[in-house]
């Protein structure tokens, strides 16, 4: 490449998370000049270009992201189509080739260079971005947004997009943004767009500013690779790990989210301030390659015949046990199949979450101002003091997990008779 000719520029496709790339002067031709597939031929169009380029085209100047892309179930969405003989289904191939009915994929022997989900499906034409790649104005547009992928992860065959609208990944911005204890670091996990200007070393949006919730992108990478099932991108423990976590919060400061800690069977404190740790047969889950919270928060359903009625089910409302949606979810207990019949799952779930819902009750009369019960640290000395603080922290990291116990009974119970211990200690000096 000569270098006088040549110009960096960084283009995070949809993303935005910075990769280099070298457009001029990379030898990339120009639509309809006889380059070869996925130049943008006329292919039976009476001499007018097509309006696409194909995958091939952008692989000159992005060979490791067309590598990603070209192991992905978006590169074979024809070959999906067609082993299902629908491969001429004129409803279906809007979403599984590039521009069809828009001067683009005709057949797979007419246009063979728009076959399969490709860069211009999420990121519009690229005809005149390749024949000035150092226009900037003509770049391909970047979109992060579910809504994208909800052109067409969407109808009862599958539903993904539908489905997440109803989570609260969909609303997690909204969500902070009513919390008047929110501030802009909480953006990393509850803003697309901050994480990938972060990611991007750009700088970020603020509460005031941020447009994107937990988005698809947020955990699948679009340009995929096939390190990871369903494009993920990182195994479902340490995915959701990222901000289901507790992080560094200590005595003295206030837990929230600690899923996976409570999951593993870490993170409450025994009296002294040492760790305390119990596993359980859930916290199994959790091992390299295993199913970890998508076991039970990502419960998969297919039916015969589809209908909005009745549709097939993702599990991308991530809640199964959220009685208000109806429609989008397996039945309740399918995440339990593989170890308990519904009827013990249901049996078991409601005797721990009542027990533990009622030990936290009782236990929040000791850290209640207005309660009777309440122990005042003030009146304290310093080891107790710090013994309270214990015993509030352990309460408040059961209370935050928010299971009830379900994600780790043992955990849960052994963390519940330690603050239990302490407080019934102190209360009675």
């Amino acid at each position: 490449m000569n270098n006088d000719n040549s110009r960096i520029y960084s283009l995070g496709v949809i993303l935005g998370i910075g990769s280099t790339v070298f457009l001029a002067g990379c030898g990339v031709p120009a639509p309809g000049d006889g380059g070869g597939a996925g130049n943008g031929n006329d292919n039976g169009t009476g001499g007018v270009p097509r309006a696409f380029v194909g995958a091939d085209t952008c692989a000159a100047c992005h060979p490791d992201i067309h590598a990603d892309w070209s192991e992905t179930a978006h590169a074979g969405a024809l070959d999906t189509l067609e082993a299902i003989g629908q491969g001429e289904n004129e409803e279906c191939l809007p979403c599984h080739v590039v521009g069809f009915q828009k001067n683009g994929f005709v057949s797979r022997t007419e246009t063979p260079q728009l076959v399969g989900v490709q860069c211009e499906n999420c990121h519009g034409s690229a005809t005149e971005h390749v024949a000035n790649p150092g226009d900037a104005s003509l770049r391909p547009t970047i979109n992060m947004s579910a809504s994208l992928c909800g052109g067409c992860h969407t109808d009862p065959h599958h539903p993904t997009f539908d489905e997440w609208q109803l989570s609260k990944h969909a609303t997690a911005l909204e969500g902070l943004r009513a919390n008047p204890f929110a501030n802009d670091e909480c953006l990393e996990c509850h803003s697309q767009d901050y994480r990938a200007a972060v990611e991007d070393g750009q700088t970020p949006p603020t509460l005031d500013t941020a447009q994107l919730s937990i988005e698809c992108a947020t955990c699948h990478d679009p340009h995929g690779g096939v390190a990871q099932a369903n494009q993920l991108r990182k195994p479902i423990g340490n995915l959701c790990g990222e901000c289901h976590t507790v992080e560094e919060v200590t005595v003295g400061g206030t837990p929230h989210h600690p899923q996976i800690e409570m999951l593993t069977g870490i993170g409450p404190l025994k009296e002294d301030g040492s760790g305390l740790q119990a596993t359980h047969a859930h916290s199994s889950l959790a091992a390299a390659g295993g199913q970890a919270c998508a076991q039970c928060h990502v419960v998969q359903h297919a039916v015969d015949d589809p209908t909005e009625d009745n549709p097939n089910v993702t599990g991308h409302t991530f809640n199964p046990f959220d009685e208000s949606i109806t429609t989008h979810q397996a039945a309740e207990y399918t995440g339990c199949a593989g170890c308990h019949t519904e009827t013990v799952a249901a049996a078991l779930r409601s005797s721990l979450q009542s027990d533990v819902s009622t030990r936290l009750n009782a236990l929040a009369l000791f850290f209640d101002e207005s309660s009777d019960s309440n122990i005042d640290p003030n009146a304290l000395s310093s080891v107790d003091q710090q013994k309270l603080a214990v015993a509030k922290f352990d309460y408040q990291f059961i209370d935050a997990d928010g299971s009830r116990g379900v994600h780790n009974p043992s955990l849960a119970r052994a963390t519940l008779d330690e603050a239990e211990r302490i407080v019934q200690e102190l209360a009675a000096q």
